[in-house]
């Protein structure tokens, strides 16, 4: 009849499928293989979180400063100020930050500050990042410290939440 296979030819055409689904199924383990070097790697141990001890003193210097004066602690807390690395890109960032913030402030007081030397910055993860900054400024022969909130938010750019002289 035609058309027809024995069981014998299927049996040898079901080997010849299997074997082929075999070779691939090897090419795609020896695609996919990991071939680092596990000694390559340190294992880093999560940070733990803050000690109740701890969250309280850090809500302590939060309030006792607005968050512009806030310790590195050596656990975490999700959503806490802390400080902020002051490596040279985000200097010329943060600078550039103040001098915003420092824009609203000469508007609004009707002075004419001019930024002079960025002191240090605080961060909070906020649907962004809420930056606290201290920096200097100058106008004729005063100098003034500032603190500034500025919040460079997910998907609309900065808004000066602050920016008062600081005495």
């Amino acid at each position: 009849m035609r058309g027809s296979t024995s069981s014998k030819e299927e049996e040898e055409e079901k080997v010849v499928e299997d074997t082929a689904a075999s070779d691939k199924e090897e090419e795609m383990v020896e695609e996919t293989k990991d071939d680092t070097d596990p000694d390559e790697y340190v294992l880093v141990e999560p940070r733990r979180f803050m000690t109740d001890e701890e969250i309280l003193e850090h809500r302590r210097q939060v309030i006792e400063s607005d968050g512009f004066d806030v310790e590195q602690f050596e656990g975490r807390l999700p959503g806490s100020i802390k400080p902020y690395n002051l490596t040279e890109p985000r200097c010329r960032l943060l600078i550039g930050y103040s001098k915003l913030a420092l824009e609203v402030y000469n508007e609004n007081n009707e002075t004419k500050f001019e930024f002079y030397e960025l002191k240090k910055a605080n961060s909070q993860g906020v649907a962004g990042v809420m930056f606290y900054i201290t920096f200097e400024a100058i106008s004729g022969n005063t100098i003034g410290t500032f603190r500034a909130r500025v919040w460079k938010k997910i998907m609309k750019g900065l808004q000066v939440m602050s920016c008062e002289r600081h005495l």
